[in-house]
């Protein structure tokens, strides 16, 4: 049966870095990659907002996902997945399509003050503004098997250093167009 890989982690923690290395690691093995951003930036156009195609976005990268595991691909699923209802959402709309599949979850224990400085790094769209970035740490829980009883491992990727300068951060929650 074919491994749905779970990313979990804020932006900049080292999702994206990790999936690279991992599929240079396994490249004689069956393992496919599908990010969320590439989906969202190859939709979107000059001047549109990040959010302006949210739900075809979202459609897409499950369908992907699906078809991914429905071929036999162990396949890793690139985006936040912060909380057990975002990854609850992933996982109801790849039910639609297949259903006999492992879960493996990946959690990013990387510091907010890491993936801030990171972030600086970022232009354009990559970027996230740190009112933002705070409030997606927040919202940051780590996995639990108990989620899916398909799941069969948590891997745990860095160190916590349980910073917790985030929540001194202002939060506002941002409004998208969905």
């Amino acid at each position: 049966m074919a491994v749905l890989y779970i990313l979990c982690g804020a932006p900049g923690s080292g999702k994206t870095t990790w999936a690279n290395k991992f599929m240079q690691e396994h490249e004689n093995e069956n393992i496919a990659y599908v990010s969320r951003d590439e989906v969202r930036f190859s939709m979107l156009k000059e001047g549109e907002e990040y959010f302006a195609h949210e739900k075809e976005v979202f459609q897409r990268f499950t369908k992907l996902i699906s078809l991914s595991l429905t071929e036999g691909h162990d396949t890793i699923a690139d985006a936040t997945h912060l909380n057990k209802y975002s990854r609850k959402r992933l996982l109801d709309a790849i039910d639609y399509t297949i259903k006999d599949y492992f879960i493996v979850y990946v959690f990013f224990n990387t510091s907010y003050t890491e993936c801030l400085a990171r972030n600086d790094q970022r232009e354009g769209l990559a970027w996230v503004n740190p009112d933002v970035l705070a409030g997606m740490f927040r919202s940051l829980k780590r996995p639990d098997l108990s989620e899916d009883a398909r799941a069969i491992s948590i891997l745990d990727i860095g160190e916590d250093k349980h910073d917790q300068s985030y929540m001194l951060a202002p939060y506002r929650k941002e409004k998208t167009n969905e």
